[in-house]
């Protein structure tokens, strides 16, 4: 009797926290939305043209940075060395979390845009910036990849900084890096620009990719690495280059106890 009275109060305490998050869930969804649609005026029509862009930026950030606080959740940004905001790099972030986009923008201090599968056209609200400022690539399409490809060495060229993850997607055994695909390096090394490694910390926890009603407040980390020189590197030094950057996130995750 004792064991089956525990057994029916651990199914309530399991419900029950359940039940929380997906109130909180539902908390947040609200508040991302209601900063939507107050800013999406000014989104409307700065989008409207590229030569309006960088003020569309700002207002993203200014909504990413309301979706945080909204959310509870606070940034602990630690930067290796003081950054030269207006050197230009490929930023190359791993990936846990849609957490890691509104956190990244949000907080980083740079100006850049985001470079990923063309699936980012998708998703509810943040697809729209995919569709204008960010440039999405279509890997089943050597066609729209080149394209896409193309934008991306003149957007550098232009003084943009992008973030490009090169995990390229998120795992189910995240906080675990993937194998770093090839892209990042190669366009770092053929504009000859910084590769800047960044490590999210902890945003899996606050929310899952992989669980739709898990959403919780808290802190997480952004830990900004000192940049690494392309300078002089060809395209025979993509493997190395990539393991170095692969090696640098990989420490600070084990740092925090997430052993790869």
């Amino acid at each position: 009797m004792i064991i089956a009275l525990c057994t029916r109060m651990n199914s309530l305490l399991k419900a029950a926290k359940r039940s929380l998050f997906f109130l909180l869930t539902l908390w947040f969804a609200t508040g991302v939305v209601i900063g939507f649609l107050t800013v999406y005026p000014f989104l409307h029509f700065t989008l409207s043209s590229p030569s309006k862009y960088p003020m569309a930026q700002k207002i993203r950030k200014v909504w990413f940075n309301w979706c945080l606080l909204w959310g509870g959740i606070r940034v602990k940004q630690i930067v290796e060395v003081p950054l030269d905001r207006s050197k230009t790099f490929v930023i190359t972030p791993n990936h846990t979390s849609k957490l890691d986009m509104i956190t990244l923008m949000g907080r980083l201090g740079i100006d850049f845009i985001f470079m990923g599968k063309d699936e980012f056209k998708k998703i509810p609200l943040f697809g729209l910036f995919f569709k204008t400022i960010d440039i999405p690539v279509d890997f089943n399409n050597a066609f729209k990849s080149a394209r896409a490809y193309i934008k991306a060495r003149k957007r550098i060229e232009e003084g943009t900084s992008i973030t490009i993850y090169p995990e390229a997607t998120i795992d189910r055994h995240t906080p675990k890096l993937s194998p770093f695909k090839d892209g990042a390096f190669r366009l770092a090394i053929e504009m000859q620009v910084d590769i800047l490694p960044v490590t999210a910390i902890g945003h899996w926890k606050l929310l899952s990719d992989f669980d739709k009603y898990y959403f919780s407040p808290g802190t997480v980390i952004q830990y900004v690495h000192a940049p690494v020189s392309t300078k002089g590197l060809t395209l025979k030094d993509i493997p190395e280059l990539k393991q170095n950057v692969f090696n640098i996130i990989a420490s600070k995750l084990s740092e925090y106890g997430y052993k790869q």
